[in-house]
This record gives C-alpha cells, structure tokens and sequence, in this order.
C-alpha cells in the first residue's frame, strides 16, 4: 500500500475569535467577526466557518439536522492530504472536525463530527489542527491498470492491465456539492476482491449517485 508521512507534530495556532451570529441553513452567511482565512498545520487553510441545516453526512447516515458548524477547508499543500483532525475549542466546548483525502488544491465542507451547534454569543478560544497525514505520492484512477463505469449505486472495475491482481482492490470516493466542493469529511470505499487479467467486477457503493459523487483513488497492494 503506499507509504504515509504521520506528521507527529503538534501544531497549534491559537486565535481568540467572536462568534457573533450565523443564519441557519444558509451556507453563504458566514460568521460575524471572524477573520479569515485562518491557516493550520502550515497550509490547511480554514476559508469559512457557517450553520449547516440539510443533510448530515459524517456518520453516512445523512440524517436531517439543523445549525450544525461546518468549515470549508482547502488543502493549500503540494500532497494529497489523507487524514486530519481539526479541533474548535469555544468557551463553553470542544468541536472536533475530521478531514479524510483531500487532493492538493482542493477544499471540503466538512462538519462537525457529532452534530453540534454554536450558539449566539460563545466565543471560540482555539482552532488547532493535530494527527495530519498525508500521502507520499500523488493519488489517482490507475487508469493504465484499470477502467472503471460508474453508476447510481454500483462501480464497475475492469483489469486491463494484462496480469492478475490477487491482493484486495479498494475503490475511495466522496460526495461533491454543487460548487464542486467536497461534500464531508468522511470519504467512503468499496472493495473487489482481486481480479483476473480482463476480468471486470460490478461493485456495491451505496452512497455514490452521479450527479454528486467521485471516485478519487484508487488503491492495492502489488503482488
């Protein structure tokens, strides 16, 4: 599989910041009274921070919840980010936000893991990024290897690449808003089980629709 550089160092940039009002489920109105960008890690950048009212995409349940806090976040850095956790610290509680596969150059709206709200007049004390990982190298379809169909629900894979592959295959993929941002965190795979020189596999992705889903990478262990 490839190799990932854990970057064990713990980076905090503290700002004290006044979280002064938001308007439920409008995206576009941001929080009065924080500047930003506000930069993490070294070129994680936080673009926005906003109430999210719809659905709710970090358990995969996509459940309805109101006034969740969400940021768009941008990966700034010359590698694909594979994991990082951001953490939100208010005067009244923590809020942690979690980030996985985030290409070089692109930005997610990602929301906060259990749902929580901000109310009107709690102020945020720290923003701090922690447990970073990024990929060694760059990530993709392996399209000299394989071809993939994509479909409501199913992802076909083909070998093309003239030898058996034995190990597992793992197909990664996010949903996307209609901005052409990453829509959560959390990034969701399907998995065929190797596969023969030419031989094709209709895989199950019960969260991948067409009109708002990628498959980012690809992934597997030479034999």
């Amino acid at each position: 599989m490839r190799l990932i550089r854990i970057i064990s160092a713990f980076v905090l940039i503290s700002v004290i910041l006044l979280f002064a009002s938001c308007t439920p489920a409008e995206k576009e109105e941001t929080v009065t009274g924080v500047q930003f960008p506000v930069t993490v890690m070294n070129d994680i950048v936080i673009e926005d921070m906003y109430s999210y009212s719809g659905e709710f995409p970090e358990d995969g349940s996509f459940a309805e919840k109101e006034n969740v806090v969400a940021l768009k976040v941008r990966n700034e850095s010359e590698k694909p980010l594979q994991f990082l956790r951001i953490y939100v610290t208010t005067d009244l509680k923590e809020m942690v936000f979690e980030i996985s596969t985030l290409p070089s150059g692109m930005a997610v709206n990602v929301f906060e893991k259990s749902g929580q709200s901000l109310s009107k007049n709690e102020k945020i004390t720290d923003i701090k990024g922690y447990a970073r990982a990024d990929f060694e190298n760059q990530i993709g379809l392996m399209r000299e290897t394989f071809e993939i169909d994509v479909h409501d629900k199913i992802i076909n894979i083909k070998n093309i690449s003239g030898a058996d592959i034995d190990s597992d295959i793992y197909l990664y993929y996010k949903k996307k808003d209609k901005d052409g941002n990453y829509f959560g965190g959390i990034t969701f795979r399907t998995k065929a089980d190797g596969l023969k020189a030419g031989e094709l596999k209709q895989l199950p992705a019960s969260h991948f629709d067409l009109s708002d889903s990628e498959v980012i990478f690809i992934d597997y262990a030479d034999n």
